[in-house]
């Protein structure tokens, strides 16, 4: 036969199970602009029930329910919608990464404007053009003296800076090597204390939303393989060899002083392959992009000075060089000293020795000069069988595709995750308006429980102290 007291119990669990309840809405509220939470929600389960083991059973029908449990508090989360948008953030990751450094390239060459390369490039050939006209004029002189310093300077300056962001890129890329191995650490970490937690039976719903977060962050720096075992620790891979194991994890190091270094995994001797990812557009910026558009401001100062100096040492300055042999036989141009790939002839700062004549001591004489500027519409061979302007406009043409490709891709990668988004808030977002209303539910749910202890009490009441003693 049961206690008096057994509906006393019932209640008795009915109120610890909605006053858990209110608890994690509670926690859920709480966590409601917390970036990386997953929304849990508790899970009401019958309590076995009492059975009845005599062959007869005058007093009860059946069996009687025992109340309610809290089974579990379960994380409301997805692991498909989880793996598409890790693969899609190291996608928006890598042309996050390049449509940044592209535009940076834009900036330092500056085209269209006037100080951009090819507005020197045509100052540079009108200040020729003019000399060959006025070849006396000590004024042209200087003009054509100073277009050849600015145009010298304006191609080393610009290839300055190309140096200088592939050494910051090279940095970036350092940051995120670090970057990596912090979060593998604390990932490996989480895994230690997930393991710990779950073995005793609970469920590690805050430490598996701090691991998951991590993993979405590394996601965007490298493309990786995410399993997870029967223990609940997660292996992360990429392409090489696996990043965390456990609670073990293989760090990665990387040469910042070396421009051609690559990154490797310290311990095993593997190199990281970098199939995705901001490691990826960094990657590939400091490799092939930048050294594309150092090698175009290379050729450009390497066609200039092949293809003026010729010209310019075979002809002769304003007097008579055969008694000022310095007149005669000075390159226009000069190869450059450091990240410098061209600069004027010191000897040309006498602006007497510019070679404007064709021939010696013919001071009205500007067929040199003529054929210097005419160099403006050769095709040179080494420019891609192209006049400099053409080869300037290509390699700016080729920039400005690559730039509005990066920024197309960001656009759409942006988007998808976006819409990948809104679908794990709708599973794993906190809803204050249904928070609210489970509070209230829950709330009633306890006052009822309550309620049945105090009309439970009120029966036992009468049973010890209104009823009659025998007897008496």
């Amino acid at each position: 036969m049961r206690s008096a007291f057994f509906g006393l119990e019932i209640a008795k669990r009915a109120l610890f199970t909605h006053q858990h309840s209110l608890y994690v809405t509670g926690h859920n509220i709480a966590n409601a602009n917390t970036e990386g939470y997953s929304r849990q929600r508790g899970i009401h389960a019958a309590t076995y029930p009492q059975f009845s083991y005599s062959l007869n059973r005058p007093t009860f029908a059946g069996i009687t329910g025992t109340g309610v449990e809290m089974q579990e508090i379960r994380r409301m989360r997805d692991q498909f919608i989880d793996r598409d948008f890790r693969n899609e953030n190291q996608i928006f990751g890598e042309w996050e990464t390049k449509r940044d450094i592209l535009q940076k390239i834009e900036y330092i060459f500056n085209e269209p404007s006037d100080s951009g390369i090819r507005s020197v490039l045509d100052e540079f050939w009108n200040s020729f053009q003019e000399l060959s006209k006025n070849p006396e004029n000590p004024t042209v002189r200087a003009v054509v003296h100073q277009r050849g310093i600015a145009l010298a300077e304006t191609i080393n300056h610009t290839y300055t800076q190309f140096k200088e962001l592939q050494m910051q890129v090279n940095e970036a890329i350092d940051v995120k090597v670090k970057e990596i191995n912090s979060l593998s650490l604390q990932i490996a970490d989480l895994n230690d204390q997930i393991l710990k937690t779950e073995a005793t039976g609970d469920n590690a719903n805050d430490l598996r939303d701090r691991r998951d977060f991590l993993v979405d962050q590394l996601s965007k720096i490298v493309k990786l393989y995410v399993d997870e075992d029967n223990n609940g620790m997660y292996t992360i891979s990429v392409t090489g060899a696996a990043l965390v194991t456990g609670k073990y994890y293989n760090p990665i190091e990387f040469d910042v002083t070396d421009i051609t270094s690559v990154i490797t995994f310290t311990d095993l001797g593997y190199n990281l392959v970098t199939d995705g990812g901001e490691l990826k557009g960094l990657l590939e910026m400091r490799d092939n992009a930048l050294p594309y558009y150092m090698k175009g401001l290379e050729d450009i100062a390497q066609a200039l000075m092949d293809e003026i100096n010729p010209i310019h040492s075979t002809g002769f300055g304003l007097g008579d060089a055969s008694v000022d042999p310095t007149l005669t036989g000075n390159d226009f141009f000069i190869s450059g000293s450091g990240n410098n790939l061209i600069e004027l002839n010191p000897a040309l700062n006498v602006l007497e020795r510019i070679a404007a004549a064709s021939s010696n001591n013919t001071p009205g004489d500007g067929s040199n000069a003529l054929l210097i500027a005419q160099l403006k519409q050769k095709k040179i061979a080494t420019l891609a069988n192209g006049t400099f302007d053409d080869y300037t406009k290509s390699l700016i043409s080729a920039l400005g595709v690559d730039t509005q490709e990066a920024i197309r891709m960001t656009d759409n990668q942006q988007l998808l995750l976006t819409q990948i988004e809104n679908r794990r808030e709708s599973v794993s977002g906190v809803s204050l308006d249904e928070e609210m209303s489970n509070m209230i539910k829950f709330q009633h749910g306890y006052n009822s429980a309550a309620r049945m202890v105090t009309a439970i009490d009120e029966m036992l009441e009468v049973v010890v102290n209104k009823m009659g003693i025998v007897g008496r």
